[in-house]
């Protein structure tokens, strides 16, 4: 195992502990000139990330209004700052650190200035200085909330679920389901492989061959699988309605169902999986980048701001206190065993360029055969 991969695994939930209100209708973020405006902040982040009680709160506090626009995908992100260039109509995005060699290599993002961050010693220590958050030096982003790719059950129909080998047994036939580009990477693992490609720098051939036995065992195995899905939505809809018993699925969509009293759990199998941040970054030439620190600094002030954003969004917060704020349900969505704590790997931004291209192919194949 790679140097990069044991510091990952290492440095990996101290994380998963902790973490939020209600989210109402966004503002919409109007195409804006590249001078400042003190009065405005312009932030592109999730659904259910930000709390609209701290948005009100802090627009109240600081007379500055919260312009906030949705996203449900990096990629769009990087596109819009791309065809921006250098007149940015946003202050902040929230980027998940996998992404982070992507966004700095355009040079989309500013460093990360922590002294302009008074209240930054209530990020938990795991964060303050985590190696994937930082690449040439420096920091990039506030991180907000961990997450990882789980094993999901419905604890009526599966009592216990050890190994990603569940997900193929045939007793569950037509009960299971998966987003088939994550998956693939997981199939990697389970396999043997590395699914996060860090191994396979300068060795395209063998991560050909091991993207091609995921794919070839997956396509194998496609009369296990319900449906395919995309959005957290429907996997959880797909659980409550129990159109399956199984699924492969991140952190965030299978804790709200435990929060929520579903007969949901997850579990992190023998083979291990992988986890990720999502942090808020401040974009290059953010027309207000005073503003922008202003707000990373009140998120950091109370770990309620933590708590809520754990209760909305299902993932865990990286504010120190959090977990004291949760009850006993909370805690059980968004805290795992160590055991299983040790056997996450956070993505890694090592050679991205050739695992998406890869898994991207694969994926397709997958749903064509």
């Amino acid at each position: 195992m790679s140097e990069k991969l044991v510091t990952n695994r290492r440095t990996a939930l101290k994380l998963l502990g902790t973490g939020a209100a209600i989210l109402t209708a966004p503002y919409i973020i109007r195409p804006r000139p590249a001078w400042a405006d003190n009065g405005i902040l312009n932030v592109t982040t999730y659904d259910k990330f930000l709390p609209q009680e701290f948005i009100d709160k802090f627009q109240k506090d600081t007379g500055i209004e919260v312009r906030v626009r949705l996203t449900d995908d990096q990629g769009k992100q990087y596109n819009l700052l791309t065809a921006e260039g250098a007149n940015p109509s946003t202050d902040i995005v929230t980027v998940a650190g996998h992404r982070y060699s992507q966004f700095i290599d355009s040079k989309l993002l500013q460093p990360l200035d922590t002294g302009r961050i008074s209240n930054w010693k209530n990020l938990n220590s795991a964060y303050q200085d985590a190696p994937w958050a930082r690449i040439n030096g420096n920091l990039w982003g506030l991180p907000i909330l961990a997450g990882y790719e789980g094993l999901a059950r419905n604890v009526d129909y599966v009592k216990d679920a050890p190994s990603w080998e569940i997900m193929f047994d045939e007793q569950y036939k037509g009960q299971t389901s998966y987003i088939v580009s994550d998956f693939m990477t997981i199939t990697m693992q389970y396999l043997g492989h590395d699914g996060d490609f860090v191994t396979y720098t300068d060795k395209p051939e063998e991560a050909q061959k091991a993207t091609n036995e995921a794919r070839d065992f997956l396509i194998k195995h496609k009369d296990m699988v319900r449906k395919y899905y995309d959005a957290g939505s429907e996997v959880q809809q797909m659980f409550i309605n129990e159109d399956i018993y199984l699924a492969h699925s991140w952190s965030g969509p299978a804790a709200k169902l435990i929060i929520d009293g579903h007969p949901i759990k997850l579990s992190v199998p023998k083979e291990g999986t992988f986890g990720f941040c999502y942090t808020l970054n401040v974009v290059n030439n953010a027309p207000n980048a005073e503003n922008a620190y202003k707000l990373l600094d009140a998120i950091l002030a109370n770990p309620e701001v933590g708590a809520a954003m754990t209760r909305q969004s299902g993932y865990s917060s990286t504010i120190n206190g959090v977990g004291d704020l949760l009850n006993e349900r909370e805690r059980l969505a968004s805290t795992l065993p160590q055991e299983e704590v040790d056997r996450i790997i956070f993505f890694s931004s090592v050679n991205r360029d050739m695992k998406n291209e890869m898994i991207d192919r694969a994926t397709a194949e997958v749903k064509a055969a």
